[in-house]
C-alpha cells in the first residue's frame, strides 16, 4: 500500500467523486479516472485515423465491448 498527498481541493474532489461513482475504495475512484483516461486517449486518437465505414464499425464496436467488460469488471 502506498501514499500520496493531495492538497484539499483534490482531496474533496475525490470524495465525491467516490460517492458518485459508489466506488467502495479511494483506489477504485482512482482505477475508474485512469481508465477513463486511457479510453479518452484511446478515442483521441482513434479520431485521427481514417478508416472505411465498415472498418470504422468494426473498431467501434471493438471499443465498445472492451469498455463492457472493463465495466462488468471493475463491479466485481
Amino acid at each position: 500500500m502506498k501514499t500520496i498527498a493531495v492538497d484539499e481541493e483534490t482531496w474533496e474532489a475525490i470524495k465525491k467523486l467516490k460517492a458518485r461513482l459508489d466506488a467502495k475504495s479511494y483506489d477504485e475512484v482512482l482505477k475508474k479516472l485512469i481508465q477513463a483516461w486511457h479510453t479518452l486517449e484511446l478515442e483521441t486518437k482513434a479520431e485521427s485515423i481514417s478508416l472505411e465505414d465498415d472498418e470504422a464499425e468494426l473498431v467501434l464496436s471493438v471499443i465498445r465491448d472492451r469498455s463492457k467488460l472493463v465495466e462488468e469488471g471493475s463491479r466485481k
